[in-house]
């Protein structure tokens, strides 16, 4: 059974989460991702199907969970290159690990590209 809105809410009264597996959670929409975003300790997250979330949802855990080291964002097509511009403002010392594999609004990046903008990446899976 698919969580409701006020689950995710709850979610966001877990100060000292950090780490979240959304995985395959359909209904989570960007507000209840921004919700999400309160839980400013966030170390890895992942949206991996969560088809949708859109740039604004990601933009909202990006400018609140500075820590984050982990993301993955494989299969939603209603991100785009906005969301990677802003995870960069704040993620870009933080994030080892992104993928965005499937995320067809994300324009192809070379590993220099990427690096560029998140420079500890070690970790990153683009299309396939």
């Amino acid at each position: 059974m698919p969580f409701l809105d006020n689950a995710y809410n709850n979610i966001s009264s877990l100060s000292h989460l950090k780490y979240l597996d959304l995985c395959g959670a359909q209904n989570l929409s960007d507000d209840a991702l921004s919700c999400i975003a309160k839980c400013r300790k966030l170390v890895a997250l992942n949206l991996t199907w969560c088809v949708r979330i859109t740039d604004k949802g990601v933009i909202a855990v990006a400018e609140s969970c500075a820590s984050l080291e982990f993301l993955s964002l494989f299969g939603i097509g209603g991100v785009t290159d906005k969301c990677l511009e802003g995870l960069s403002t704040t993620c870009s010392n933080t994030l080892t690990t992104l993928d965005v594999n499937g995320c067809v609004g994300i324009k192809r990046r070379s590993r220099e590209d990427l690096l560029k903008l998140f420079p500890h990446l070690k970790c990153f899976k683009v299309h396939s």
